[in-house]
């Protein structure tokens, strides 16, 4: 992302984005771009990046945003369940939030004030990788249906010894396939011959 993105942003929204989330936009991390590539996506939802993705999050969904936050917090990732995820502009701490349609399901305190998900951006990323990469991993394991293959000659080997195994195998079991058929014909025969005449 631009400065003169940032700005259109800032402009847009009323909010004065703090300068560690300025540094991430300018300066995405390549961790990011590495994992949104491996998982073939634009970029991880959970942590956009794109001016047209920003933009509909914040100033074009604005009112149902500000049913979760105040106007000064800044959305910058959803999770696809209604869920999204937004930062304090007025802390330079940067924390993040959790909020949306699911009462009850965020972090609170007793009294029941918003506690932030992360306690800062770089938490927060720290956070996202974890998350995507346990995804990729987790994926990488269902899609494993590979059937160990020995390495170096050992499966050629293994192999060829089967197949020299299963040759006397196989002629054995055609040898008596053709034994026990001759005599189940001549039962047949004697069959027809000794049995009784229908009237």
């Amino acid at each position: 992302m631009t400065e003169t993105e940032i700005q259109e942003l800032e402009t847009a929204t009323g909010c004065i984005l703090p300068t560690a989330y300025r540094e991430l936009l300018l300066n995405y991390p390549q961790r990011l771009l590495d994992l949104a590539a491996t998982l073939d996506v634009e970029e991880l939802e959970l942590l956009t990046h794109n001016h047209e993705s920003l933009t509909r999050m914040n100033v074009d969904q604005a009112e149902s945003v500000r049913m979760f936050f105040p106007p000064h917090y800044f959305v910058i990732g959803e999770n696809g369940n209604g869920d999204v995820y937004a930062i304090d502009t007025h802390s330079s701490a940067v924390p993040v939030y959790m909020g949306g349609p699911h009462p009850g399901e965020y972090p609170e305190d007793a009294a029941g004030n918003p506690l932030p998900d992360a306690d800062s951006l770089q938490e927060y990323v720290e956070y996202v990788v974890f998350l995507y990469e346990d995804a990729i991993q987790y994926e990488s394991e269902l899609d494993d249906t590979g059937v160990y293959q020995p390495p170096g000659k050992l499966m050629e080997t293994l192999s060829v010894c089967l197949s020299l195994l299963l040759a006397p195998v196989m002629l054995l079991l055609l040898l008596f396939s053709m034994i026990m058929a001759v005599p189940y014909f001549l039962l047949l025969e004697l069959w027809d011959k000794v049995r009784p005449a229908k009237d």
